[in-house]
C-alpha cells in the first residue's frame, strides 16, 4: 500500500490535553493506541510521528495550532507522500457538538491551522476531517473556548466522534475516498 499521512491538528503539552482544539490529536492517538505503535520525535519535522504497519504515518505537529503547516510541510516532503494519501483532522467550532464533516478540499473557515497549511502547501487541495465542538453559548473569546476542556456531559459524544473519525480514516485507507464519505459525513450521539 502507497504510503500516506494523518496529521491530527492540536496543541503539545499538559494543559492542552482534552481540550476543544486538541480534537486531532485524540483521533490519531486512539489510532496509534489500537495498533500499539509508540510515537516517536521526529528528525525531520517539528512533531511526534507514529508508523502503522499499514504504511500510514500519523503526525502530530509539535508547533503550536497556528504554524501546524511547517511540521506537515516537512513531513510531507521528507515521506515523499501525494496530495491524495493525506489527510487533515482539526476541530471545528462552525459544527455543532458530534458533527463529522469530511471534504476533499475547501477553505480554512478561518481556523488559524488550516491557513497555516494552506499558505505552507500552496494549495487548498487536500482532505480535512472536521469534528464539531460548537460556539460558546455565551460571551466568551472563541480562543478561550476552543481552550477549555470538554466538560463531562460532552465527554461521551466526543468519545463516539473519535471513534467515528478513526473509522473513517480506516476506510480511506483500505477502501479510499468514496467509500469514506459516509462515514466522515454523519452526525454522532453519545
Amino acid at each position: 500500500m502507497e504510503i500516506g499521512l494523518v496529521a491530527g491538528l492540536g496543541n503539545e503539552g499538559k494543559p492542552y490535553e482534552g481540550t476543544r482544539h486538541n480534537f486531532g490529536f485524540e483521533v490519531v492517538d486512539r489510532i496509534a493506541a489500537e495498533k500499539k505503535i509508540r510515537w516517536e520525535k521526529c528528525r525531520y519535522a517539528e512533531g511526534w510521528a507514529a508508523r502503522t504497519p499499514e504504511n500510514l504515518i500519523l503526525l502530530k505537529p509539535s508547533t503550536m495550532m497556528n504554524a501546524s503547516g511547517e511540521a506537515i510541510r516537512a513531513a510531507l516532503a521528507w515521506w515523499k507522500v501525494s496530495q491524495e494519501n493525506f489527510m487533515v483532522i482539526m476541530d471545528d467550532v462552525d459544527l455543532p457538538l458530534g458533527k463529522l464533516r469530511l471534504r476533499a478540499e475547501g477553505s480554512s473557515g478561518g481556523h488559524r491551522g488550516l491557513d497555516s497549511i494552506e499558505t505552507l502547501l500552496g494549495t487548498k487541495a487536500y482532505p480535512r476531517l472536521r469534528g464539531g465542538v460548537g460556539r460558546p453559548a455565551d460571551s466568551r473569546a472563541m480562543a478561550d473556548h476552543v481552550l477549555e476542556k470538554f466538560t463531562p456531559d460532552e465527554r461521551p459524544v466526543v468519545e463516539r466522534m473519535v471513534e467515528a473519525a478513526v473509522e473513517a480514516v480506516e476506510i480511506w485507507r483500505q477502501k479510499g475516498w468514496e467509500a469514506a464519505l459516509p462515514l466522515g459525513n454523519r452526525k454522532v450521539e453519545a
